[in-house]
């Protein structure tokens, strides 16, 4: 078993919580259907969900350029910031994490929630070191339409990995 400790290192910090097997798409799908299916319902419980505590609401205008001021955050400012440019919002967690010597954390989409207009990046961070705040960014997809992450959806998912095991 891998050792996980979460820290809040800042105000306004997100929230982590086993993910959900609830998708709402999967309760529009007819008579609920899709949660009969075991390997999409087991995957999309499988690791700790990072969500914030108010709704996130920001908009591309389709450049491409290393400028920030080509992602406008509409609403939910404090947990943002589009200093990467180049079509990239990223989200302050104000969460660090710690695992055992030679463990990593695998951040990835979370399993089978979509939001349309963007994407979060999967990312391996050597949390057995590094000390600072989780790093989550998103690419953004859809140019001149708002993307709204509601209060408590996921921005992300993370796992405790070790990468020596994974490779043998």
């Amino acid at each position: 078993m891998i050792n996980l400790e979460v820290f809040r290192t800042g105000p306004d910090s997100a929230n982590i919580e086993p993910l959900s097997g609830k998708r709402q798409w999967m309760d529009e799908s007819q008579e609920k259907h899709a949660y009969r299916c075991f390997p999409l319902s087991l995957s999309n419980q499988l690791g700790w969900a990072i969500s914030f505590p108010e709704d996130i609401t920001f908009m591309w205008d389709g450049q491409i350029t290393t400028s920030p001021d080509n992602v406008k955050v509409l609403q939910g400012e404090k947990y943002c910031s589009t200093g990467r440019g180049n079509a990239t919002i990223s989200f302050n967690t104000n969460l660090t994490f710690r695992t055992d010597k030679n463990h990593s954390l695998l951040s990835y989409p979370a399993p089978n929630h979509f939001v349309d207009g963007a994407t979060p990046f999967t990312t391996i961070m050597s949390t057995s070191f590094f000390e600072g705040q989780l790093p989550v960014s998103w690419r953004i997809t859809r140019a001149f339409h708002p993307i709204t992450i509601k209060a408590g959806e996921p921005i992300i998912a993370v796992m405790p990995i070790s990468l020596t095991d994974l490779h043998g």
